[in-house]
């Protein structure tokens, strides 16, 4: 008999709760047998990519090859989520409109709050500039 294979838990936006947790495959998590991203990854390292398939969920393990987490990039992480919860070709709002919504608070709390966004969006960039010149500068040797 086959065992049921683990499922791997899909990466959260920030300001979700893991309380509506899904597998990479879309399954919700709290109903299959899961392992997060770095115990897949841990997974693969001690048995190889060809053993961790075997009690691996396949959609799951080219799922999250393909999809960044919030902090690797934030952009891909969105993408991703649009891409989840958008319609496509009449299937209507299988996945709800979650996102949809997050996203009209979000905007209505930057307008609410613009001096402080434009302030953290110009502190990042700020932080982005000091990094790239510090990498930049050379380094000095310990003699």
């Amino acid at each position: 008999m086959k065992e049921p294979v683990d499922h791997i838990v899909r990466p959260q936006l920030p300001w979700r709760s893991m309380t509506l947790a899904l597998t990479e495959c879309g399954y919700d998590a709290f109903r299959v047998k899961t392992v997060t991203r770095d115990e897949y990854a841990r997974r693969c390292k001690d048995l190889g990519t060809t053993r961790a398939a075997m009690i691996t969920c396949m959609t799951c393990m080219q799922t999250a090859k393909r999809w960044e987490p919030w902090e690797i990039d934030p952009r891909k992480a969105i993408g991703r989520e649009v891409e989840w919860e958008t319609p496509y070709y009449g299937s209507g709002d299988k996945h709800g409109t979650r996102l949809k919504d997050e996203l009209l608070a979000i905007a209505a709390l930057i307008d609410a709050h613009p001096d402080e966004f434009q302030q953290l969006v110009a502190d990042i960039e700020k932080r982005r500039e000091w990094l790239k010149q510090k990498t930049a500068r050379p380094r000095k040797e310990h003699g």
